[in-house]
Parts: C-alpha cells; sequence; structure tokens
C-alpha cells in the first residue's frame, strides 16, 4: 500500500511538469517585434529599398543594418564596428548591403546583435513547423534558433529550460522591436531619390 501511494505520488509529479510545460508551449510569449517588423517590410517596399544602414549612436561606434525579402525573412544586425569610417563610407554610398556585410562577418565587428526573422514576421517563441525557427546572436559567438523550451518529457531533450528560454526570447524580442523601430524612424526621416532607375535613400537626418 506503501509503495502505491509512493507510485501515484511519483505520477502525480510527471503530469505535473507534463502539464506545466504543456502551458508553457500554449502560452508562448508574444511577439512585441511582430507589428515592427511588418512595418519595416511595407515601408522598405514602398521605398524600393531591398538593405538599409545606419549609425545607432553619434557616442559610440555602433552601427545597425536590415536586408529584407519580404514574405520571406527579415535580417538585422548592429554591431560595433572598430574602424567606423568603413560602415560610414559605405553609408555614404547608399550602398547598404555592403555595409550589412561588413557588420554581419567583418572581422572588425564585435558585440553583435543579429537576427534572422524567417517570413519577416517578428520573432516567434514557438515556430508552428519544425524547421523553420527564427535565429538570434546575441553578444557571444554562437548563434541560438528560437524552438522553444526543452520538453521535460524528452530525457535528451538540449534545449533550454523554460524559464531559461522565455528570458533568451522575451529579451530577444525586445531587443529586436526597439532596433527595427530606430531603423523605421530613420526611414521615415529621410527621401528617396532614384538614379539610373534604382531607388536609394538620398538623406537620413
Amino acid at each position: 500500500m506503501r509503495h502505491s501511494a509512493r507510485v501515484r505520488r511519483t505520477i502525480g509529479l510527471i503530469a505535473a511538469a507534463v502539464t506545466g510545460a504543456s502551458v508553457v508551449f500554449a502560452q508562448a510569449p508574444a511577439s512585441s517585434s511582430a507589428p515592427k517588423a511588418r512595418e519595416l517590410a511595407a515601408l522598405m517596399k514602398t521605398k524600393k529599398l531591398e538593405a538599409f544602414a545606419m549609425r545607432e549612436s553619434v557616442l559610440e561606434n555602433r552601427f545597425a543594418a536590415v536586408m529584407v525579402s519580404p514574405d520571406v525573412q527579415t535580417l538585422a544586425v548592429s554591431a560595433l564596428y572598430s574602424r567606423p569610417t568603413d560602415i560610414e563610407y559605405w553609408i555614404y554610398q547608399k550602398d547598404y548591403a555592403h555595409a550589412y556585410g561588413d557588420l554581419v562577418s567583418g572581422t572588425l565587428a564585435s558585440e553583435r546583435f543579429f537576427v534572422e526573422d524567417i517570413m519577416g514576421d517578428g520573432l516567434v517563441a514557438v515556430p508552428a513547423k519544425p524547421g523553420v525557427a527564427d535565429t538570434i546572436l546575441m553578444g557571444g559567438a554562437t548563434k541560438q534558433l528560437l524552438e522553444g523550451p526543452a520538453d521535460p518529457r524528452k530525457r535528451n531533450d538540449k534545449r533550454p529550460a523554460a524559464d531559461v528560454y522565455s528570458k533568451t526570447y522575451t529579451d530577444a524580442d525586445k531587443k529586436y522591436a526597439a532596433l527595427l523601430d530606430m531603423v523605421i524612424t530613420e526611414l521615415k526621416m529621410g527621401t528617396v531619390e532614384v538614379t539610373g532607375g534604382v531607388a536609394r535613400l538620398a538623406s537620413v537626418r
């Protein structure tokens, strides 16, 4: 009898854990970056721009850049750059794609915040389908897939625990939303010129 009570208690604890995991999956955090991602995509399409780059602050050599493929993906990066005149040159030349490339993979870039937003619909905490997770990189050298938290029912699930994952997602989502908002504001302050049939942002601030 005592053994049966212990078994029932253990089963109850497991059930509670599973239920808790189900709640985490069912009540995934809402994306604060989603509306900003959609606004940026629409704005870039209106201005006929595929890429854009800007200086984030006059106080430090940090720059931001985005690459947008509507309904496919939005790529965004924010990074310090130790030779800022390089990025400033590309911005002056309106070669935003080159600026983006240097910020994403250049050896002079550091403290990167990088987002690969699949579908350009903002960061999604738990993807609806396997293999379509958004990707983030925050400061370190390792990218993280936003695949959802570890399932306690799976012993070998290498994903972060629910509380750790929730914080990582929330921090990244807020940072991404703020980055998108900054870029949107800068784009709205600029005007578009057309040279040789190619639209470019003529002036920003």
